[in-house]
């Protein structure tokens, strides 16, 4: 990993909790937080919706608006980490590579029940590739880049959870990979199809990266790095038909825990396993070059990582402690509304917020019955009565999913009821709580 620089970290923190103290001290009013005009009136505080309270644990709150005249419903699960012992984490399941339900993945972070945990939402943004799934942007889990983020610092929003508490802002990856006696070469992509990449232009060489429409980017020379959370066999040229972008059979290095290289498949690619604690690399055009060059058995490759929070320009140490689930549009920022984008779709949204005192706030609005919920500029408005000081809006659509003591909360869109996501952001046991005041 890259040393970090910690200079201006304080300061994105001070900024944080200034703003949320004068939420909770009442000096600024969520109603009065909007950038873009009159405030406007959001869906729970609309005529005939009320407010149901449900203490489902310690330090946890579920409050559900909700109005007999309409279809939507709005879902907030609060976490108080000062009242529990609660922390916020991220998974991405057994398989980084492979879908599953969110209840699922919750269930998978610990074999003793009674650990599993407290709730958890849907995460980020995702693509199928193959018979396998590509993050649209950032993924670390515990310290370990799964995926890079968008090259434009504009679409690299996300959530970083780190020691139990999250923090929204932009944040940038940065990867290469360096052969004994020559420079760095950039790593362009972790965990996803060399050739072409869903959502955004990825990595060091996003320079070269070409929009081939319906939201797919493309680059003929690319390395790409696999990781043991990977979960699947490295994919093969021509995987998925839709596209022609990746059919070189390029070059295939297998890395050991140790960054030697135990084998090299200097003319195809695919179908390898990762190995616990190493990694694979696959090279097309002229990174397949770079492998067959540099990448021979027994040479020590050196893979260096470093996450970037473009919001305030420092690094972030990657250790245990990072986790990082990819968003799409922020909605708060400093408690004022932050929406500015076109999207006026009614949909199912998913966001994550953190208000005025602290606690972490899970956000899910859907349909009671069918495919319904709000556009993003009325989620927005929903977190900022919430008191939101900053959100992010996460998957939404059939992915929004609410689980609360292992038990869907909301009614998925989806007719097969809860869909397999990418990852999940969850509430769990740990922290260290404070007695609460009256």
């Amino acid at each position: 990993m890259d040393t970090p620089l910690l200079a201006a970290r304080p300061l994105r923190r001070g900024a944080t909790l200034f703003v949320a103290g004068l939420l909770a001290a009442g000096l600024l009013p969520a109603s009065a937080a909007r950038a873009d005009g009159p405030t406007a009136t959001s869906l729970i505080t609309s005529p005939g919706y009320t407010r149901s309270v449900e203490e489902v644990g310690p330090g946890l709150t579920l409050m559900t608006w909700a109005n007999p005249d309409d279809d939507r419903l709005v879902q907030v699960l609060r976490a108080d980490p000062d009242a529990a012992p609660l922390t916020v984490e991220s998974t991405a399941g057994v398989g980084g590579a492979l879908a599953e339900p969110t209840t699922g993945m919750l269930a998978s972070t610990t074999t003793v029940a009674a650990r599993r945990p407290h709730a958890g939402i849907n995460g980020g943004f995702w693509n199928i590739q193959g018979d396998t799934l590509a993050f649209m942007g950032v993924s670390v889990q515990e310290g370990v880049v799964q995926s890079a983020s968008c090259a434009v610092p504009d679409r690299a929003e996300a959530v970083l959870v780190q020691h139990g508490r999250p923090y929204m802002s932009q944040f940038t990856t940065h990867l290469t990979v360096t052969a004994p006696g020559v420079a760095a070469q950039p790593l362009d992509g972790v965990n996803r199809h060399p050739g072409w990449m869903p959502g955004c232009a990825q990595g060091s060489g996003a320079t070269a990266d070409r929009s081939i429409g319906g939201g797919i980017f493309t680059d003929a020379s690319e390395i790409v790095e696999f990781t043991p959370q990977y979960g699947a066999p490295t994919p093969a040229p021509d995987s998925d038909a839709r596209y022609t972008e990746d059919d070189d059979p390029g070059a295939e290095a297998v890395v050991g825990p140790g960054g030697t290289v135990v084998g090299l498949n200097p003319s195809g690619r695919g179908g390898t396993s990762v190995p616990a604690g190493g990694r694979v690399l696959q090279g097309t055009g002229t990174g397949a070059d770079w492998l067959r060059a540099h990448a021979v058995p027994g040479t020590v490759l050196t893979v260096r990582e470093s996450l970037r929070d473009e919001r305030f320009g420092d690094d972030v140490p990657l250790d245990a402690s990072v986790d990082v689930v990819n968003g799409h549009y922020p909605l708060v920022r400093d408690a004022q509304h932050a929406y500015t984008g076109a999207n006026v779709d009614v949909a199912p949204r998913t966001a994550m917020a953190v208000d005025g005192p602290g606690r972490t706030l899970f956000v899910a609005v859907t349909g009671k019955a069918g495919r319904n919920g709000v556009t993003l500029d009325g989620l927005a408005s929903i977190l900022l009565d919430l008191g939101a000081v900053d959100a992010l809006n996460l998957d939404g659509g059939g992915s929004t999913t609410l689980v609360v003591e292992q038990t869907v909360r909301n009614r998925p869109s989806d007719a097969a009821g809860e869909r397999a996501v990418a990852d999940s952001v969850y509430i769990g046991h740990g922290g260290y709580g404070l007695y609460a005041t009256s």
